[in-house]
């Protein structure tokens, strides 16, 4: 054995022995979170990391390592943190709008002993998913009349999460005005762009101006706010309660069978193998490419289902293309199809498996 194998052989010894003391180290990480919990503690104390920090670098005895084990105790904190986060916010769900959004409704739903917990964007719910702020995030990924949410596409593609379930809600869409007010008074609607979309036929033969807002509830808070006679907001009847509007008119999406997939995301994936399995990936810009990895994809006994492309921001001209699979989504066909597309294709990321859950409306 030379000098360089008996080397490697002591760090595996090392490592061996790390891996055990590292999950000790989780292990008390676990009571931590309990203690906190009970107690009603924050899982940040600047002082005590200040404290372990210091003491890190007193346990080392050569000066240009000090520093550099801080470092390491420092990601080992940070770890320390982030399962603190995940072992407390169980239960929390992030949703993107306020209360009587689509959003906020689906996730009642779905969670129905859960802690809602609102965020002003799809950004800011796939933030809480990704740093263990809550457990698990809802999301519009695509509506049947209006198309993809892009904004959803994008964090799918920027943040490390998983798909454990979806749900397709049929989508009931209403005109809200306030209070004496008439169809013949509205010049002004406000609602997401999604929702006016879905809604043209109806808006066009209104004679309307029109003015996307970030979600639907936000738009009926802005028109009871005004108090204008002008304003209407398009929404789910239930606005109409929540913010004491009235039903100007009901059902004016353009298309009855309108219906939106929301994901259900998380930071890891479900362990279970379910009917429909989605990926992300990225082709060579040569001729045939995303031909190739299809062909790779039928080749697993996989249907696709969808084919979803988006630009890959900061890159102009450049795609990358959302995958949702159905067949033979078994644990191990789709690490071996995933195997055999790193051969055709320049990124290939795993969303994980999950089943949809379909319900008559949200």
């Amino acid at each position: 054995m030379n000098q360089l194998e008996e080397a490697r052989k002591e760090i595996d010894r090392i490592d061996d022995e790390l891996a055990r003391l590292f999950e000790e180290r989780m292990k008390a990480t676990r009571s931590v979170a309990a203690y906190k919990k009970e107690n009603g503690m924050a899982v940040f104390d600047e002082s005590r990391e200040q404290q372990v920090l210091a003491r890190s670098k007193e346990r080392i005895q050569q000066p240009d390592l000090k520093e550099d084990f801080a470092d390491w105790i420092q990601a080992l904190m940070d770890l320390s943190k982030k399962k603190q986060r995940e072992l407390l916010n169980v239960n929390k769900v992030a949703y993107c709008g306020v209360e009587g959004a689509f959003s906020h409704s689906v996730t009642c739903r779905l969670f129905p002993h859960g802690e809602q917990i609102s965020c002003s964007s799809f950004d800011d719910v796939f933030k809480m998913v990704n740093d263990g702020t809550v457990h698990y995030g809802v999301v519009p990924i695509e509506n049947s009349n209006a198309g993809v949410v892009g904004e959803v596409l994008d964090g799918l593609r920027e943040y490390p999460v998983y798909i454990t379930q979806a749900y397709d809600a049929k989508i009931r869409q209403c005109l809200l005005g306030v209070p004496g007010s008439t169809l013949s008074d509205i010049q002004w609607v406000y609602s997401k762009d999604q929702a006016i979309w879905q809604s043209r036929k109806f808006l066009d033969a209104l004679q309307v101006q029109t003015v996307c807002y970030p979600n639907t509830a936000m738009a009926a808070q802005y028109v009871a706010r005004e108090n204008d006679k002008t304003k209407a907001a398009i929404g789910a009847k239930e606005n109409a309660m929540l913010y004491g509007l009235e039903l100007l008119a009901e059902n004016v999406e353009t298309d009855s069978s309108n219906t939106t997939r929301f994901l259900v995301i998380a930071a890891k994936p479900e362990e279970n193998d379910e009917e429909y399995s989605s990926l992300l990936l990225t082709v060579p810009d040569a001729a045939g490419a995303l031909a190739r990895a299809i062909n790779v994809i039928a080749a697993f006994d996989l249907n696709m289902d969808a084919l979803q492309s988006r630009p890959v921001k900061s890159r102009p001209f450049e795609y990358f293309f959302f995958v949702q699979l159905a067949g033979r989504t078994s644990r191990e066909n789709i690490e071996a199809c995933l195997g055999a597309l790193g051969a055709v294709c320049t990124s290939v990321r795993s969303l994980g498996s999950y089943s949809i859950r379909k319900d008559e409306e949200a």
